[in-house]
Formats: structure tokens, C-alpha cells, sequence
């Protein structure tokens, strides 16, 4: 520093200095030393406190004194504005009354050497910088790394002003780990297996059952560990991927774990993976756990690089007196009735973690505050467990009873069986044991088959609607691709969700899928067949509910056959079942004219319901159009018109005495 007494600067005089230095920062020293040096000093008191929040970011950063000190002497100006006038002294210029890289080394460092070092510090790559707590922002005509601008972050000023500990953002939330969570037994004892790493740099994947449960596991953690948690969804989190560091500053401060989402190294878009590598490779030197969840431990090691350690995680179902127990101590502590939660527990398997209280807080909302209904309960439970498919299914939500479906009732008596098995499952394999006997693939897996419009896809509506579960029709323009790999990868995708969540999972005309293995003659073929072969493999270990519809059962694979619990053929409809779906499908609001011949039609036309249904609507479209009655001509041409979209020829054979209607079409 220059000698006591000399002018710097237009405005500003020493003992002005030394006037501003001690009203700043309440720092008592005697008149007459040198004010700058005492006021770095004094700083040590602040930067060393451990109970204090200048303490806490050095413990937390790992930072020593020499980083200290300049994020000490940067947020000085930030403070205080009077610090302003201080660093425009230094600079001896009025029109830099901000920290330099040059003016920091100066004030710090006296040796031309040290000096160089702790510029070293302010380079792109260091901590302080990398971690975006001190900025360095280039001016106009700034030629140098020492003629830079230094000033602290505007997320680091809040925090060390407690405004804010964690931020909340899109994709980035604190989680709240004083709830309850409901951990079953076997996925607790794994946790205590690995007891001992929850305190290491390790990666711990989450993996098994639905989101809930994997986050109440990831709570659990944090419990044992006494840390903060953290979730980061990197669908939703850009700014993170794109500024890895950022997220680390923010876990660093807090110590909070981090509990990553949607985490996938088959990135389409090139430079999007290399920046989520980036972001790997920044987390994988957290000195604490990192929990990622709903993944692969391949996939981890593809993000987080191979040196840091991996362990899985492996969410078990839970048992039925499990559950029991976890939603009838719930409802007890809310002094409500636990019957309905034992309902609940023994069709809800999937349900756990933090999702119970969320099911009740739900429901509960839905009944106004009070004591939830079962309606209510049931619904909440499948919407918390409902599977998130990533667009490779249709969720359908069932309109129809069984009172819709005109089948035999050796047909009807077959489905129930399924509604059955379903509904006792949990009680035959889990309470009396069976599980032990059938040790894997206790689920249901049915093949309906018939023609089209025969009911099948409806069947499936009933089954779901009568269990009170979703359904999911599987969407296989999106699961089928020509890539290799890459049907297997979806199909994949497909069971994991479904095994997550309790539904029911439907492929529809799933011939086009699961059709028959050939021969292998060229290298498509083989492709083919280990398609095939994953797909038996899912099936066989499948826990849940899976039907199957086709057109043509003799397309399917044998080997699937017997693995199907059931197998039932829809038949087209008799005169009888005909004349009750036409009775059904013309509205009941619509006028009839007195030629219509329910009876005459359903002798006429061997069609299925579906097309029963759509000739139906389409007639009555033509008679609001024509301002008419629904008479014969309107079934007649909505019927010829569906054998046209069918392929089939309108012939006098197949219109008889009503083919005139019909003949120009």
C-alpha cells in the first residue's frame, strides 16, 4: 500500500479512507495504522466464526484462507457502498470503484510471487470460479485476466444474507424428510446392509416400483445420513445441465443430497449428452452420496464415469400385512376408520414410500377436509401409482360394465375368472404362501382373440374398470422400430413402468408384435426372434396384469401360448347378441322410423359389434343430415359403407331385398 498521507484519486482523501474503514464493519483499530491491512484482519473473526454463515460456506466449499479472504474482500462493496469509494481510492480512478483481479492480489499480497498465486485462484478452472461464486466480467477495452471485474454471485449474496438456503425452481425442489415413509421390510434390510457407505462419495441407484416409492427410499437415506434432500429432474432442469456447477454450489451450501430423476445416457441430441456427461462428471465429486432413481447402474456409469462406486438399491414389493400395517397406522394417527385403508392396501401394491400420505391428503381434500370415502381413497391411490409410460401407452379410462358386453356367458364366466384372480392374488400368493410355489410370474397374462369389433378391447375396459385400475393400451407404432435394439429398449421401458404401478396393461392387435418365430435366413430375422424371445422373458416374470388382443390367434408364437393364464376366443356375434348390440348402439334419443327392423337387420348383417356400432352412429348421422326419422335405407347404406371399409363386396346376396339402397355405392 502506498505511504500514509499521499493523495489518491480526485475526491478522496486517506484520512477519509480511514474514516470510511472504521465505520464499516464495525472495526476497532488504532488511529494511524494502516486501515486496509487492519480491516483484512479484523475479517478473520467473521470468516472463522463456525456458528456464523461466512463459517459455514468455508466448511462447506472446503475453502482456505487465501479463498476466503477474496470472497471475504468481494462481497465487501456488496455490503456497504462506502466500500465503493475504497476501491476507487485504490484503483485511483473514480470510475472503478469496484474489486479488480489486479486490486484483490494487491490489497491480499505484498510478494510479486504470491501475487501470481492468488491470481491463479481467480482463473477459470478454480473452485471460487468454477463454482460460480465469485464472477470475473470482462469490460470494455479489458485486455487482461488482472483488469477484470471480481464480485461475488447474486445466489451467493443470498445465501450468506439468509434470504434464501435452497432455491426452488422448475425441476430442482426440497424435498420434505420429516413425513412419514413406509419402507418395506426387505428394502430396509438392504439399507442397513449398506449402512456404511450412506456416509461415502457413493452412488446409490434407486430402481423398482413406482416414483413414490423410489423417493420415500431416497428420504430414508437422507434420514439415516442427517442430510438435506434434494430433487433434480433433468428433463426439467436445463440451466443445471447447462451450468453443472451451479447445482453443485447449491447441494455444496446446503449439504444437501441429491436425488436424480430421469436420468438416461441415450441422449439423441449429441451435444445434450456431453453436457449431461458434464453434469455427471461434475456430481461424481460430491464428497457424499449421490441417489439416482428409476435407472440402471449402467446407465449411472455412463453418466458418472466408472471411478466412483455404485451400489443399487432395489425397491422390493411390499407384502399384503406390510401394507396393512403402514395404511392402518396412518389412518389411525388421523383418527379415521382403518377398514378402508386395508382395502386399499390389498389391491394398491405398488403404493409406498411417501405416496400413503399423499393418497390421504388427496382424498381428503376431495371430501372437504373431512374423513375420505373409499371412492375417493381408491382414486387418489391410482392416481399417486399411476406408471408413467413416456408416450409408449395410451392411458383409457373405462366407461364400460359388463352389462355392456353381449357375450355367452361361458365368455363372461371366463373373464370373471380373470377379475378374480386379480382381485385374490395378493391374499393366494402372498398371505397362504402359493408364491413359494410359483416363485416368480404370479401375474396375470390373458390372450383375448376373436375379429375385430368382437369385444375384446372392451373386455380388457370391464376387467380394468371392475378392479378399479388404469388402463394402458401399449401404442406399438411406438414400441416397434426397424433399429436394432431398439423395440427391446422400449418393450423394456414398457414392463418396468407397468411393474412400477399398478394397471392394467393392454396390447392391443398384438399379432403384429408377438407374431410367430421363423426361420432365420438373414440377419432381420434373427433381430426378429430375439424380440420375440425378450418379450417371453417380460412375460414370464411379469407381476401384473397383461392382456393380449389379436385377430388371428394362429399367428401367435406357441411358446407365447403357454404362457398365457388364459386364453379366450371371441366369436362373432349370434342373430340374438346382434339384435341386443343394435338395440344398444342406436341412441336412445333418436327418432325411429316404423320400417325399422331390428330383427331383419340382425339376420341380415353377420357383423361384430364394432361395426355394429359404427353403422349405427354413421345411420344417424345421415338422417340428421336428411332431417329423417332413422329408417332402413339409413342402417342399410351405414352398413354397406362399413363393408367397403372392410374390404368385403355389397352384393344381393348380402343386402337382399334392401341391395336398391345400396347398389350405386
Amino acid at each position: 500500500m502506498r505511504a500514509k498521507g499521499q493523495f489518491w484519486g480526485s475526491v478522496i482523501t486517506d484520512d477519509e479512507v480511514d474514516a470510511l474503514l472504521r465505520a464499516h464493519g464495525e472495526i476497532d483499530y488504532p488511529a494511524g495504522a494502516d486501515g486496509m491491512d487492519d480491516a483484512i484482519g479484523a475479517s478473520s473473526a467473521i470468516r472463522d466464526d463456525p456458528s456464523g454463515r461466512f463459517g459455514r460456506l468455508v466448511r462447506a466449499l472446503d475453502l482456505d484462507g487465501d479463498d476466503a479472504d477474496l470472497v471475504m474482500l468481494s462481497i465487501a462493496p456488496e455490503i456497504s457502498a462506502g466500500y465503493g469509494k475504497i476501491f476507487a481510492y485504490l484503483n485511483d480512478n473514480l470510475n472503478q470503484a469496484y474489486l479488480t483481479v489486479d486490486l484483490a492480489t494487491r490489497v491480499l499480497r505484498t510478494e510479486r510471487q504470491q501475487r501470481l498465486a492468488l491470481q491463479a485462484r481467480l482463473m477459470k478452472g478454480a473452485p471460487l470460479i468454477q463454482n460460480r461464486l465469485l464472477l470475473l466480467n470482462p469490460e470494455e477495452g479489458v485486455e487482461t485476466h488482472t483488469a477484470r471485474r471480481l464480485h461475488p454471485s447474486s445466489r451467493l449474496l443470498q445465501w450468506l444474507l439468509e434470504e434464501q438456503e435452497l432455491p426452488e425452481s422448475v425441476g430442482f425442489k426440497p424435498i420434505d424428510t420429516g413425513g412419514d415413509v413406509f419402507t418395506p421390510a426387505a428394502t430396509a434390510d438392504r439399507l442397513e446392509q449398506i449402512n456404511s457407505s450412506l456416509h461415502r462419495p457413493v452412488t446409490l441407484v434407486i430402481t423398482g416400483s413406482t416414483l413414490g416409492s423410489r423417493e420415500g427410499v431416497a428420504i430414508d437415506i437422507a434420514k439415516r445420513t442427517g442430510r438435506p434432500l434434494v430433487r433434480v429432474d433433468l428433463d426439467r432442469c436445463r440451466q443445471y445441465i447447462e451450468q453443472p456447477y451451479d447445482l453443485i454450489r447449491e447441494l455444496r451450501l446446503s449439504g444437501a443430497l441429491p436425488y436424480l430423476i430421469n436420468v438416461s445416457d441415450q441422449q439423441e441430441d449429441p451435444m445434450l449428452r456431453i453436457q449431461v456427461q458434464r453434469l455427471g462428471a461434475a456430481v461424481a465429486k460430491l464428497p457424499y452420496p449421490v441417489l439416482v432413481g428409476g435407472t440402471d447402474r449402467r446407465s449411472v456409469a455412463a453418466l458418472l464415469g466408472g471411478d466412483r462406486p455404485s451400489l443399487t438399491v432395489q425397491v422390493q414389493r411390499s407384502t399384503l400385512d406390510e401394507r396393512i400395517k403402514a395404511w392402518t397406522d396412518a389412518m389411525t394417527r388421523r383418527g379415521w376408520s382403518t377398514q378402508k385403508g386395508e382395502d386399499v392396501a390389498e389391491r394398491f401394491y405398488s403404493v409406498g414410500g411417501t405416496t400413503i400420505h399423499q393418497v390421504l391428503e388427496r382424498a381428503a381434500a376431495e371430501c372437504g377436509g373431512k374423513e375420505p370415502t373409499l371412492d375417493a381413497m381408491w382414486a387418489a391411490a391410482r392416481e399417486c401409482s399411476r406408471p408413467e409410460f413416456q408416450g409408449l401407452a395410451e392411458h383409457i379410462v373405462p366407461r364400460y360394465t359388463w352389462d355392456d358386453l353381449i357375450l355367452s356367458d361361458k365368455i363372461k364366466n371366463q373373464l370373471q375368472h380373470l377379475v378374480n384372480y386379480l382381485a385374490e392374488q395378493e391374499t393366494v400368493f402372498h398371505r397362504w404362501g402359493a408364491r413359494s410355489i410359483r416363485a416368480r410370474g404370479y401375474g396375470i397374462k390373458a390372450l383375448l382373440s376373436g375379429g375385430p369389433g368382437t369385444g375384446k378391447t372392451m373386455a380388457a375396459e370391464v376387467i380394468a374398470g371392475t378392479l378399479g385400475l388404469d388402463l394402458f393400451r401399449v401404442d406399438l407404432s411406438s414400441v416397434i422400430s426397424r433399429w436394432v435394439g431398439e423395440t427391446e429398449k422400449n418393450l423394456k421401458e414398457v414392463f418396468d413402468a407397468a411393474e412400477g404401478g399398478t394397471a392394467v396393461l393392454l396390447f392391443d392387435e398384438a399379432d403384429s408384435l408377438f407374431g410367430s418365430r421363423g426361420e432365420v435366413k438373414q440377419a432381420q430375422d434373427r433381430f426378429a426372434n430375439q424380440e420375440v424371445s425378450f418379450l417371453l422373458q417380460r412375460l414370464e416374470v411379469f407381476e401384473g396384469c397383461a392382456i393380449l388382443t389379436t385377430n388371428l390367434q394362429e399367428n401367435i408364437d406357441e411358446a407365447f401360448l403357454r404362457r398365457f393364464g388364459a386364453v379366450i376366443e371371441f366369436p362373432m356375434p349370434s342373430i340374438e347378441q346382434r339384435k341386443r348390440l343394435w338395440a344398444r348402439a342406436i341412441p336412445k334419443g333418436a327418432p325411429r322410423n316404423a320400417d325399422l327392423d331390428l330383427d331383419a337387420i340382425a339376420k341380415q348383417f353377420t357383423i361384430a359389434g364394432g361395426s355394429i356400432i359404427n353403422s349405427a352412429i354413421n345411420a344417424c348421422i345421415l338422417a340428421s343430415t336428411l332431417k329423417e326419422d332413422v329408417a332402413m335405407k339409413h342402417i342399410v347404406t351405414a352398413v354397406a359403407q362399413e363393408y367397403i371399409k372392410m374390404g368385403k363386396q355389397v352384393t344381393p346376396v348380402h343386402f337382399g331385398e334392401w341391395y336398391t339402397f345400396v347398389r350405386d355405392l
